[in-house]
């Protein structure tokens, strides 16, 4: 049976009638877009991925939209490989890049339901001569889409993620390669005014741009950063997600279980409304003020809710240097308990962690990277560092506060 109203989907993109709360930044873009290319910014389930849909799904200005993920990408030919398999996906571009010399063999892979077996044979078959020669393939590629009537907006989701990839995997070079030649596509006379590009990701990009010596790179690109939800939006957000799922909250009820949460992330408020609604029809309990906050501490903070947060702990290892992880962890430890921490005192935490190597300039870069992942914020009045959110410093608490150095 389909619900009306908003589906609670904790952890997974919405779209459609699930789309909540984002309808005027959808809007934003699509403004930017008439002008130039956007860098999407937002933190890890801020709903990037989901205003991405909102573009795929409702174009505006007769514009073609092309999506490729690039999360899983390591070179510049599987990049291009991942874009040319998006657009064979719709038949208008099958009389300009389906025509290409190098695609004629493998289009119709793309376009029909071949074995999986073959149709990865085919791709393998077809980035190994994309490879040889990306740059002029990729060009050929773009030069044929902007050959049709309708503009075309290119949505490189995870573009950041795919330069972290290169850069591990020592294709250095190759990435600034690719940066670069990026660069001259956007800038083309003949393609710049029928292409547009939104890059996105969901771990910040100036400091792989800045380990690849490549900061202006993309200084074509506007930047929009993806907000929390204002007051206003959560309020509405969990009123509306009650009523979608049948929950009755007393007023009161309703501002704890915001002030519990502190920022209104929209992912923070579908969690703790999924254990609520859990407590509601599996107990049949009364919605109290004590119950939402004993939901808050044993269940949101507890076990039961861990791996919804651990990503957050988790990334330090998997895109922070490992020396520069060890430093982050032990200064978002020292913020959690002290509540907020100067600039000297994160610096001293920093040196003990890094030792003699300790340099100002990275210690800046760090303080940087971790309020672009919105672990801090810095306020200005108090010229103090402290977490972005509430309930994630209540969780590293909970977790990570007793650790020892």
């Amino acid at each position: 049976m389909e619900r009306k109203g908003v589906t609670n989907r904790v952890g997974s993109a919405v779209r459609g009638k699930d789309f909540f709360g984002r309808e005027r930044f959808v809007d934003l873009v699509w403004q930017k877009i008439l002008h130039g290319n956007i860098l999407l910014a937002a933190p890890r389930r801020f709903g990037k991925t989901s205003v991405l849909y909102s573009l795929i799904d409702k174009p505006r200005y007769d514009s073609k939209v092309i999506h490729a993920d690039l999360e899983a990408v390591t070179e510049p030919a599987q990049m291009i490989l991942q874009i040319i398999e998006e657009i064979a996906k719709d038949e208008t571009f099958e009389n300009s890049v389906g025509k290409l010399g190098f695609l004629k063999t493998s289009w119709n892979f793309f376009r029909d339901n071949f074995q999986e077996v073959e149709f990865f044979k085919a791709k393998v078959k077809l980035r190994d001569e994309i490879r040889t020669d990306w740059q002029n393939r990729g060009k050929e590629v773009f030069q044929k889409v902007a050959e049709i009537d309708s503009s075309v907006i290119f949505i490189l989701d995870e573009f950041p993620m795919m330069l972290d990839a290169m850069l591990k995997n020592d294709r250095k070079e190759e990435a600034k390669s690719l940066l670069r030649w990026f660069r001259s596509i956007r800038q083309s006379p003949e393609l710049q005014d029928k292409l547009r590009f939104v890059i996105a990701g969901s771990i910040g990009i100036d400091r792989v741009l800045n380990d690849l010596e490549e900061i202006p790179a993309i200084n074509d690109f506007e930047k929009l950063k993806l907000e929390p939800f204002s007051q206003k939006t959560a309020n509405a957000f969990l009123t509306e997600l009650c009523a979608s799922h049948d929950v009755t909250l007393t007023e009161e009820v309703h501002t704890k279980t915001l002030e519990l949460i502190g920022t209104p992330i929209p992912y923070f408020i579908q969690i703790i409304f999924s254990e609520i609604q859990k407590a509601y029809f599996q107990d049949e309990e009364e919605i109290t003020i004590e119950l939402v906050e004993r939901i808050y501490k044993n269940k949101v903070l507890g076990v039961d809710c861990k791996t919804y947060f651990e990503y957050y702990y988790a990334r330090l290892r998997d895109y922070y240097q490992p020396n520069e992880e060890k430093a982050a962890k032990s200064i978002l430890r020292e913020i959690a308990i002290a509540v907020g921490l100067s600039q000297q005192n994160c610096f001293q935490i920093y040196q003990k962690a890094i030792g003699k190597k300790a340099e100002p300039q990275r210690f800046s870069g760090l303080m940087t990277e971790l309020e672009n992942d919105f672990y801090i914020t810095f306020d200005s009045e108090k010229q103090v560092y402290e977490f972005g959110s509430k309930l994630l410093r209540d969780w590293w608490l909970r977790h990570y506060g007793m650790m020892i150095d």
